[in-house]
């Protein structure tokens, strides 16, 4: 991904159980900018895989080869966020995401972020 971060960059880190049997993390970093850096270049994620990071680890099915990074959201924010999933599942929506808690959408690539408070203002839009 090119950011640099070191070991002295986070405070503390430890897995998560949510419902699904995943094996999240939580990483709570010392500098808000360290963050920042590595949630923006979250997007180069996107073409690698697991099986190519790990090419002797045991077969994973193709839905768990992708990396993922995500805030840690309030109940309410999830929800929101799975809500424009949905919209986006439905072609309503071209992209959202959430940056510092704030969640964000476009409707066309060309399209300017709108802030999203509620699944009120997704649709309204």
């Amino acid at each position: 991904m090119e950011v640099d971060i070191d070991s002295s960059s986070i405070e503390i880190s430890h897995r998560i159980r949510r419902k699904k049997n995943d094996n999240a993390l939580i990483v709570k970093f010392v500098n808000h900018k360290d963050k920042t850096k590595l949630y923006k270049a979250r997007a180069k994620l996107k073409s690698v895989k697991m099986t190519s990071l790990f090419p002797n680890s045991p077969a994973v099915p193709p839905e768990k080869d992708r990396i993922f990074i995500n805030e840690n959201l309030t109940d309410h924010r999830r929800y929101v966020m799975g809500q424009a999933n949905k919209m986006k599942r439905d072609g309503l929506l071209h992209s959202f995401w959430s940056m510092d808690g704030k969640i964000f959408v476009k409707t066309s690539p060309q399209g300017n972020p709108t802030r999203i408070f509620s699944v009120h203002d997704l649709d309204n839009l």
